[in-house]
């Protein structure tokens, strides 16, 4: 009897385990399902934590480059597909004459590019550079379209045969500069260039990744084994750095809460294996999207170092990468870096960040959702 007993328990213990393998099964085919789906609605924020997307809705400051009297142009480009991109141009007097630099700036993956009117303020005025900053298709006053890894890499391609052609712009002297996001699409924009044969003098990328699959072993680990499965976007910045040779800046904040601080020494590592220069120039204390206001004079210093450096390549004959002296150097200093007082904060700036937890990257994925349908349905 007893035998009998424990039988029948044992087969409804194996038929409720089988029970709940189904169910989890299931729960877990959903999961994945719904992440391949939406998950360019979990990396693309146009809008965010109340944010607005036009930069004419930003509070005063970040509407518009006309607010700090500089000379700029507004732009519509029209990409390969039919999308138009927005864009600033803030123009140099006399550039061309003086062949000042000219720096593309990809913005990172939240808000508009007003948000970063005061970086590129400040690039403009102390790298003497002329700044054209590219808004992403779904962004800002760029046509209304679904951001993707495939679309934005159209942007930036229509963005930068737009500045080769400009009348003002020296094309000899033009520079990628991209933060977080935007670092993976200077890369993939310097690896066009290179492919095209079209003149590039440098890249500047700021606290960017490796590839968006290791950013997932990093915000959502639970997900880390089945990526394969549900992951499509890459970004694979690890695979196009070790094949560029293009000269490339890594301005690295060792305490970026977002990005592994990691992920920018690698890249450098592998970059100094075919680069004609690669630089890194570590930023101490250095945030996400706050390093350029953490790092100081010396952050400008560095910048401008490596403009000048790039742009005099036409007049020696050697590009010497000095890059491994460079990084001892940073190794050993323990000097604080002074910040930059931008409205009586040191510490942050207008960019927005991404959530860095997967909860609250759905959360906001969800809320953002549900601020466009309503928007549509107003109009």
């Amino acid at each position: 009897v007893q035998t009998t007993e424990g039988s029948a328990l044992l087969n409804s213990v194996i038929s409720m385990l089988l029970r709940l393998g189904t169910v989890a099964v299931g729960l877990f085919s959903i999961a994945a399902g719904l992440l391949y789906a939406k998950q360019d609605s979990l990396l693309y924020f146009p809008e965010i934590s109340g944010v607005p997307r036009r930069p004419s809705q930003n509070p005063r400051r970040f509407r518009s480059p006309e607010e700090y009297n500089l000379p700029f142009e507004n732009h519509l480009i029209p990409c390969e597909d039919g999308v138009s991109i927005h864009s600033w141009l803030l123009l140099q007097p006399h550039g061309k004459s003086r062949k000042a630099p000219t720096i593309v700036f990809f913005h990172g993956n939240a808000g508009n590019i007003g948000l970063r009117l005061p970086n590129a303020v400040q690039m403009y005025q102390h790298l003497g550079a002329n700044v054209f900053l590219v808004e992403y298709r779904g962004y800002g006053d760029s046509d209304d379209t679904t951001p993707t890894e495939w679309g934005l890499k159209l942007d930036a391609e229509a963005a930068l045969e737009f500045i080769l052609k400009h009348s003002e712009v020296d094309p000899e002297s033009i520079f990628l500069f991209g933060r977080s996001l935007g670092g993976a699409v200077a890369f993939h924009l310097g690896q066009y260039a290179e492919k095209k044969e079209f003149p590039l003098a440098g890249i500047v990328v700021e606290n960017t990744f490796l590839s968006i699959s290791h950013m997932v072993d990093e915000l959502m680990p639970f997900l880390a084994p089945f990526k394969l499965l549900v992951l499509r976007i890459g970004w694979n910045n690890h695979r196009v750095a070790p094949t560029l040779k293009t000269p490339v800046l890594y301005l690295a904040g060792d305490s970026d809460q977002l990005v592994p601080h990691s992920h920018m020494v690698e890249l450098y590592q592998m970059s100094k294996a075919s680069s004609n220069g690669a630089r890194i120039h570590v930023i101490k204390g250095g945030t996400h999207n706050e390093s350029w206001l953490q790092g100081g004079r010396e952050y400008w210093d560095r910048f401008q170092h490596f403009l000048s450096e790039c742009l005099a390549r036409e007049r020696s004959s050697s590009f010497r990468s000095s890059s491994s002296v460079v990084m001892e150097e940073i190794q050993l200093d323990d000097k604080p870096s002074t910040s930059v007082k931008m409205g009586g904060d040191t510490s942050t700036s207008s960019i927005p960040t991404m959530p860095n937890t997967f909860i609250d990257i759905a959360r906001e994925a969800t809320t953002t959702s549900t601020n466009q349908n309503n928007d549509k349905k107003d109009k």
